[in-house]
């Protein structure tokens, strides 16, 4: 009851185990997302900042483009004479290529133009435009300036300079506000195109008055731009700290990509990377409702967080708590083991004390009545020392038994082969074992023909020989009759004892040898036995060169087989003549 208690306590400490070592796992698990959640949304964060930074720079770097390319046309606009004000769209061009040659900006302009609000007179620097494309132009325009919410701070602007270095310094006569520059998007042909225009408006009424512009691809206009705030190659762009990205091209941390609120990409920074850390945002109607996207390469996130991105721990984890369940089923196999490794022990104990109490209480009776002067004829004390010297003798088989057994165990059984005749050391120990097999009621017939010298140690062979002997006898009907039989088989001696019992299954011919095995249906049967009776043959024949098996036999009992090398004739020596044919014994049950 305790030793079932205490392997449940045991059994109990190691599931505990188990389960703190999946939280533990759990817990390590869950951190490491966690942290890794923590590390991308740094990441997220950083790629918001970048597109923040890109959205506030290009709408700078976009407005200063328009702005230079057309302000200085648009600030001479006078309401009150218009026709001594306003500009040509050539003299348009002119005035804006000069003032934005710093850039390479205009490349892609198709056409400068110029709308008179008052009239709708729409003049162009180009005469063979489709009508379709410059009534698209036109009506594109219109829409957007009627939508421009009313001036209500009508501060007036002056232009020039104090110094009259930019001309005489004068108070403008309309009014230019940011959202009058404007950059919208359409498609024609299938190809994107890119109006930009400034509305000048009236300072007293705030109607639009003169409207001045271009019409451009927009690649070769933004391009420059982005190209600008993404940084050159090699040095550190202004989308990110340069403190954060340290030596690194702005190239390899960060992709930019900007697209129209149709979906038509306008510019795409080279190596662009996927969208696995990245922001987006819009910028305002004037400028085109551009999408701006940032997307920070993953292949360098690492580089951007402390201590890098951590990697994903599922398959540490999962490992960690394969490896404990691993122990665990160890542990409790090897519990399992212990326990029945106990009840061997036990069952070996129990048995060994059987088979030693049953020659010690002979011996200790015709001890006795020898001592005491009970057996009055000589022939009875005779008989009493004869049970007396037989028991002695089993009682010595049983000890040497256990002794083989402890030291193959150890591995420390060691033997001492010599030549000798292998059918006389049988005929010898049947002779030995003759009386025990009276006591039985049982008989033993031999047919030894090996007639063959063989190196074995004496000892060894009369212990394996006994072991299956008693065997036989023990597992054996009473009345039977035992046969014991040697012979020349190719290089080999083969020696076999065969009994006329149940015999042993085909399922368990390979078991009996392991020590403390006994069939089922002996253990719960009344045949003693402690289980290392082959265990200890097959220790000892393996110590030979030889090799067992147990197979059945002809009469339905057991036949249990070694076999021995035979030993090699050295050529230096002179052969000697074969020796006579062994004995055959015929050992009969004494009624």
């Amino acid at each position: 009851m305790r030793r079932s208690r205490r392997l449940v306590g045991t059994v109990g400490l190691l599931i505990l185990a188990l389960v703190v070592a999946a939280v533990l796992a759990y817990q390590a698990w869950d951190a490491a997302r966690s942290q890794r959640r923590t590390a991308e949304s740094t990441l997220h964060d950083y790629a918001k900042l970048a597109d923040w930074q890109l959205t506030q720079q290009s709408k700078n770097a976009l407005l200063t483009q328009v702005v230079t390319s057309l302000v200085s046309q648009a600030s001479h606009v006078n309401p009150d004479s218009l026709a001594r004000t306003v500009l040509e769209p050539v003299e348009v061009e002119d005035i804006a290529r000069q003032m934005v040659s710093w850039c390479d900006c205009l490349s892609g302009v198709r056409y400068f133009f110029r709308y008179d609000w008052k009239d709708g007179t729409f003049r162009t620097t180009e005469t063979d435009l489709p009508d379709a494309d410059l009534a698209w132009v036109r009506d594109t325009m219109v829409s957007y300036t009627k939508a421009l919410p009313p001036l209500r701070d009508r501060n007036i602007l002056a232009f020039g300079s104090p110094d009259g270095r930019y001309g005489p310094l004068k108070n403008l006569a309309v009014i230019l506000t940011n959202d009058s520059y404007a950059m919208l998007f359409g498609e024609r042909n299938r190809h994107p195109v890119l109006i930009v225009f400034v509305v000048a408006r009236d300072i007293n009424r705030g109607l639009p008055v003169e409207v001045y512009g271009y019409v451009t691809d927009p690649t070769p206009f933004l391009a420059p731009t982005f190209a600008n705030i993404r940084g050159k190659p090699g040095k550190a762009g202004s989308l990110l700290p340069e403190s954060l990205i340290g030596k690194l091209s702005v190239d390899s941390i960060l992709s930019i990509s900007v697209t129209t609120v149709s979906g038509v990409e306008v510019y795409k920074s080279p190596g662009w990377a996927a969208l696995t850390y990245s922001a987006a945002d819009t910028i305002e109607p004037n400028f085109g409702r551009l999408i701006m996207r940032v997307s920070v390469n993953k292949e360098f996130a690492d580089k951007l967080v402390v201590g890098g991105l951590p990697a994903s721990r599922l398959p540490m984890v999962i490992a960690l708590f394969l490896i404990a369940a691993g122990l665990l089923t160890v542990a409790l196999l090897q519990l399992r083991r212990q326990q029945e490794l106990a009840r061997l022990r036990t069952e070996f104990v129990s048995g060994v004390s059987h088979e030693l109490r049953t020659p010690l209480a002979q011996i200790r009776l015709f001890a006795e009545l020898l001592h005491m002067g009970k057996l009055r004829s000589e022939e009875e004390r005779g008989r009493s020392a004869g049970i007396i010297d037989q028991e002695a003798r089993r009682l010595t088989y049983l000890v040497e038994n256990v002794l083989n057994f402890s030291r193959a165990e150890k591995g420390t059984n060691r033997i001492s082969p010599a030549p000798a005749e292998l059918d006389h050391e049988i005929a010898d120990v049947l002779e030995l074992f003759a009386p025990l097999a009276r006591a039985r009621r049982m008989s033993v017939s031999s047919e030894l023909n090996a007639n063959a010298v063989v190196a074995v140690d004496r000892d060894a062979l009369r212990q394996i020989l006994l072991n299956l002997l008693d065997n036989a006898v023990k597992y054996g009907p009473a009345g039977q009759t035992i046969l014991v039989t040697s012979e020349i088989v190719g290089d080999r001696t083969r020696i076999s004892v065969e009994d006329q019992g149940p015999g042993i299954p085909h399922t368990d011919r390979m078991r009996v040898w392991e020590p403390y095995v006994r069939l089922n249906r002996d253990v719960e049967s009344a045949t003693g036995g402690s289980g290392i009776g082959l265990s200890v043959v097959r220790e000892l024949v393996t110590l030979h060169g030889g090799r067992t098996r147990a197979e059945g036999a002809p009469s339905g009992g057991a036949r249990v087989v070694i076999e021995l090398p035979l030993t090699q004739p050295d050529s230096n020596e002179p052969s000697n003549e074969p020796s006579p044919p062994g004995p055959n014994v015929q050992l009969k049950a004494v009624p």
